[in-house]
C-alpha cells in the first residue's frame, strides 16, 4: 500500500507537468489569436500588414509543431516550442498595433491635406475667374469707348 501511494503521487506529478505544457499551449494559442486579431485590425486600416502575416504563419507553424509533439508525449519539446511563441506573438502585436497607428495618422494627414488643397484650389480658382472676368470687363468697357454711336432717325 505504501508503494502504491508513492506511484499514485508520482503520477499526479507527471499530469501536473503535463497539464501545465497543455496550459502553456492554450496560452500560446489565445496570444496568437490576439496577435492576428490586432494584425487584422492594423489590416483594416489600410496598413501594409505581408510581413506580419509571414511571422504570423511562422507563430502558428511553431505552435501546430508544439501541439503535435504534446500529443506525441514529447512534452519538453512541446514546452519549448509553445515559449518560442509568445516572444513572436508579441512582436508581431506590437507591430501591428504601430502600423494601424501609423496608418491612422497618415489617414488624417491625407484628409487635413485634401481639404486644405480644396480650399486653396477653390480660392485660386475663384480669383482667376475674377481676373477673367475683369479683363473681359475692361475690354468691352473700352469696345464701348472706341465704337461710334449711330443714330437713326425716324
Amino acid at each position: 500500500m505504501a508503494f502504491s501511494s508513492c506511484f499514485f503521487s508520482e503520477h499526479y506529478v507527471f499530469a501536473q507537468t503535463n497539464q501545465g505544457v497543455f496550459n502553456r499551449i492554450l496560452s500560446a494559442n489565445t496570444a496568437t489569436e490576439q496577435a492576428f486579431n490586432a494584425v487584422f485590425d492594423a489590416e483594416k486600416t489600410g496598413a501594409n500588414v505581408t510581413s506580419l502575416l509571414r511571422q504570423l504563419d511562422n507563430a502558428t507553424n511553431i505552435l501546430a509543431q508544439a501541439e503535435n509533439s504534446y500529443r506525441t508525449g514529447d512534452f519538453n519539446a512541446a514546452d519549448a516550442q509553445a515559449d518560442s511563441v509568445f516572444p513572436i506573438t508579441q512582436e508581431v502585436t506590437t507591430a501591428a498595433h504601430n502600423a494601424k497607428q501609423t496608418s491612422l495618422a497618415s489617414k488624417q494627414n491625407a484628409v487635413v491635406s485634401m481639404i486644405a488643397f480644396t480650399v486653396i484650389g477653390a480660392f485660386v480658382f475663384v480669383n482667376a475667374l475674377f481676373i477673367v472676368w475683369l479683363w473681359f470687363k475692361r475690354r468691352y468697357v473700352k469696345s464701348l469707348y472706341n465704337s461710334k454711336p449711330e443714330v437713326n432717325s425716324l
